[in-house]
Order: C-alpha cells, then sequence, then structure tokens
C-alpha cells in the first residue's frame, strides 16, 4: 500500500485496513448510481497535453526569452553536436522531445544522446500532424556525416531517422507547426536503439522536470486551447494489505484503487481532484499497467463504494495486465468534459520490486525575486522527494553559488512524496518550513545554483536557475 510521487503523496483522510473490510459491504456495482459530480468548468489557459494512449500530462514549453530554438539548442557544425543553452541532459542515453518557447512561436526540439555518453544510438521516427507549408526544420544536426538522413514527406508525413556515436548528439528542430489553433501532432518511434528512456520534458530551462513514455508506443501533442486540464489524483493501490504484493495472472483475484483527498502538504493544491470531483457512474476510470494504458487499453472498474470521504474501485488484475517488470499502477479518467486525472501507486507483480529510486530528492519550487522591503522569510526554495523511500536529511548541506550554507537539523527525514520549504528568514522550525535565520538575502534572482549534498559528502542536487 506504499505510494508513488510525483504522481501521488501521503495520504490524508480516507479508511484504514479494518474500515476498508466492514466498507465492502457497501459496495455499488458500475450503473447503479454513485456520487453527484461538481462541474467546475473550464480551467485557466495552460500549455499543451501530452498524451500517450490513456495516459496524459500537461506539459509546459521550455522558455528561451529572445534566444531562438536554433540558438538554445546550441548545435556546433565543426563538432557535429548539439550543446544546449541550458542543463537539460540528465541522462545521457536518453532520447528527448520538448517543446520551446522562443521570440516567435513555439518549436518541436528533439535531442538525442549526449556529449558524455559512452555509446551510440538510432532514434527513427515517423510524424503525422506536421506539415511544410506551415513549418520547417530550423535545425538538423546531424554528427554521422550524412548529408540529410530527413526522408521524403508522404501525404503530410515525415520520418527522420536520427544516429549518433560515443560523446555525440543528433536531432533536430521544427519550427512553425504549434502556432496552428488546433491540431494534434503524433510522434512514433519505430525504431530506439542504444537508449535507456524516451522522455518528454517541460519546466524551464536548467530546472528541467520530466515524463518518461511507454518506447514501443505513439505519443500525441495538443494544444489545450485554454480549456482543458489534466489533474493529480491522490491514488493509494491495495490500501487492505501491507505491500502491493499480487499474483499478475491470477484471474480472480482483484485490486483495490483508493482516491483520497490531495495531501495536505501539496504545494500546488489546484493541481489536484477531489475524490468527491470523480463519478465512476458517468466518467471511466481505467486502471492498468503503462505498457497497457500506453497503447489505449485498460482495465474497466467491476464495482466501487466511498467510505471516509476516499473513493474505493476494485479492478480485476488479469484485465490490468500488469508483468513481473511493472512497477507502476496507473489510474486514469476524466472528472469532467475539461478535466483528465491521473494518479499511480507502486505496484509488486509476484513480489518484484521495479521501482527505481533514483530520482530522489529535488528542488520542486521557488521564491527568491522578493521585494525589497518584503520580509526574508518570504524567499525560500522548495524541495520533495520523488523516490520511492523517505530520505533522512541528517547531516546534508544546502548552499548557494557564492558559498552560503544551511545545515540540516539532525534527525530530519523527508518521506516518499513530501515536500519542505527553506526559508531564508527566521522561523520556528517545522516538519514543512525550515528557516536559515540569515539577515540578507540569499538566493540572486538573476540567477544561482541551488547545491545539496549529502552527509558524506556526496552532491545530491546541482540546480541552475
Amino acid at each position: 500500500m506504499s505510494r508513488e510521487s510525483p504522481d501521488a503523496a501521503g495520504r490524508d483522510g480516507g479508511i484504514g485496513r479494518r474500515e476498508f473490510v466492514a466498507g465492502v459491504g457497501s459496495v455499488a456495482a458500475l450503473g447503479m448510481g454513485g456520487a453527484v459530480l461538481h462541474n467546475q468548468g473550464p480551467p485557466e489557459e495552460s500549455s499543451y497535453i501530452l498524451q500517450q494512449g490513456y495516459l496524459r500530462w500537461e506539459v509546459d514549453p521550455l522558455a528561451g526569452g529572445d534566444r531562438t530554438a536554433g540558438e538554445f539548442y546550441g548545435y556546433d557544425s565543426s563538432s557535429g553536436t548539439g550543446i544546449p543553452a541550458a542543463k537539460i541532459v540528465e541522462e545521457p542515453a536518453a532520447a528527448r522531445l520538448f517543446v520551446y518557447s522562443g521570440p516567435v512561436d513555439d518549436s518541436i526540439v528533439f535531442l538525442n544522446g549526449a556529449t558524455d555518453t559512452d555509446r551510440g544510438g538510432t532514434a527513427f521516427y515517423a510524424f503525422s500532424g506536421l506539415s511544410r507549408d506551415q513549418g520547417e526544420w530550423a535545425v538538423r544536426d546531424d554528427p554521422m556525416g550524412v548529408d540529410d538522413d530527413f526522408e521524403k514527406w508522404e501525404g503530410g508525413n515525415g520520418k527522420v531517422r536520427w544516429e549518433w556515436d560515443a560523446g555525440e548528439t543528433d536531432g533536430g528542430v521544427f519550427y512553425g507547426a504549434l502556432g496552428r489553433e488546433d491540431y494534434t501532432i503524433s510522434i512514433d518511434p519505430k525504431t530506439l536503439r542504444g537508449v535507456d528512456t524516451w522522455r518528454f520534458l517541460t519546466g524551464t530551462p536548467g530546472a528541467t522536470r520530466y515524463v518518461d513514455l511507454y518506447p514501443g508506443k505513439p505519443a500525441k501533442l495538443k494544444p489545450t486551447k485554454g480549456t482543458k486540464s489534466v489533474r493529480r489524483a491522490n491514488v493509494e493501490l491495495m490500501p487492505e494489505r501491507e505491500a502491493n504484493v499480487f499474483d499478475p495472472y491470477a484471474s480472480e483475484e482483484r485490486i483495490t484503487v483508493a482516491v483520497h483527498e490531495p495531501p495536505t502538504d501539496a504545494t500546488n493544491p489546484d493541481e489536484w481532484v477531489s475524490p468527491t470531483d470523480l463519478d465512476p457512474g458517468n466518467y471511466a476510470l481505467n486502471f492498468g499497467s503503462k505498457s497497457y494504458l500506453a497503447g489505449q487499453n485498460a482495465a474497466q472498474p467491476q464495482k466501487y463504494f466511498r467510505n471516509g470521504g476516499s473513493l474505493y474501485l476494485q479492478y480485476n488484475v488479469r484485465a490490468a495486465q500488469f508483468t513481473l517488470d511493472s512497477a507502476y499502477g496507473y489510474l486514469v479518467g476524466k472528472a469532467d468534459e475539461y478535466t483528465f486525472v491521473r494518479g499511480r501507486d507502486v505496484v509488486k507483480p509476484g513480489g518484484y520490486d521495479n521501482t527505481d529510486d533514483e530520482a530522489g530528492l529535488t528542488v520542486s519550487d521557488m521564491h527568491v525575486d522578493i521585494a525589497g522591503d518584503a520580509p526574508l522569510t518570504e524567499e525560500w526554495v522548495a524541495f520533495r522527494n520523488d523516490g520511492t523511500e523517505p530520505v533522512d536529511m541528517t547531516g546534508y548541506t544546502i548552499s548557494d553559488a557564492e558559498g552560503w550554507e544551511f545545515f540540516m537539523p539532525d534527525g530530519f527525514t523527508l518521506r516518499a512524496g513530501e515536500s519542505f520549504r527553506l526559508h531564508t528568514g527566521d522561523g520556528e522550525y517545522g516538519p514543512d518550513h525550515l528557516y536559515w535565520d540569515v539577515q540578507s538575502e540569499v538566493w540572486d534572482a538573476d540567477g544561482d545554483t541551488i547545491t545539496v549534498t549529502d552527509a558524506d559528502g556526496n552532491r545530491v542536487i546541482e540546480y541552475a536557475y
């Protein structure tokens, strides 16, 4: 019953195992009623929706100010590789794509490999929704010395095969495709070789987040048009058990998925849905493994009930299509006509734990540009544990580029999915707020580097903004 960040966080409310057993008697079959949905209307304007099958994420362009996408990409014809103007290469053996917002319009950027990767690779994509009548390739990064590995356009579709050697990149920038009012761009990875992960970058340059896509299925990019959004659900799997262990091939076994109220320490509560926003009788709530959902397949809930302010749904294990290498179970669906929903939790099919804790501690938010007369407590940096295990931060040090250092208090532990803010001014310590107690601003509003080292002196975070 452990739960995961970034798609889920600490539970607030709901019922425990004893109450869960009692609540099963009030289970209602689908189609026999349900909660009344509160329609919240269109959300505020946002950017893009990234979709892979039933999985959806709301993503933002990386903004580069006056720099064009080509300048940001940093293609060097002499070395035949791209050197981006910001730190976005967090995993060398990756195939990356993102939207870049330049001085005029947005561009789609592809960047494969890295200058410090120890092996080469291939990324072969087929595109639909791109058109030479409305855009063009502004950058063609080609370190292999081939004049043009961009295949001919056929019926509005483009095909590109990128190849790179160890210590090199390959990729490109397509300008002009995103300025239309309504469209869908499909990116189909026909071949990904020498690549450990296929990911979409979002956030801000130097402080990017990423969505890991399933490499065997196409992804789609659409504008939100200011009306649609993707919100998170606080999901807990198998609340009646100590661990999320099950037999993925047991035909009669069921998995219970609980949706709780948003976590009390959520950095942005507006990103979350409440269980009362969900109505399984009118809007489908699908469940399954990432690979299964990415192919637009899913298990449908067989039963659901509400108890203790939480929503509980039951699914057939075999219908969710887990395998022994599955790491997470995903709940996806809609809250209303404007709002998509996504949540996840760890699964251990057959007892195998496939989660990757490398994400760990991250910088999740900051407020470093304060007014001259504002109290120093308004300057802060937020940290979140995006891993699956608690992080004991005893002996950790947080510092800026000039050498200011904050020493974490003994015994301070950040649980999975939780976050805290480090304020520059003084105040009373708590589980969600720590205070540096210095008399001047620490973080440079024009740019700085946040460094976190552990008790052994190992660098855990180096976050430039």
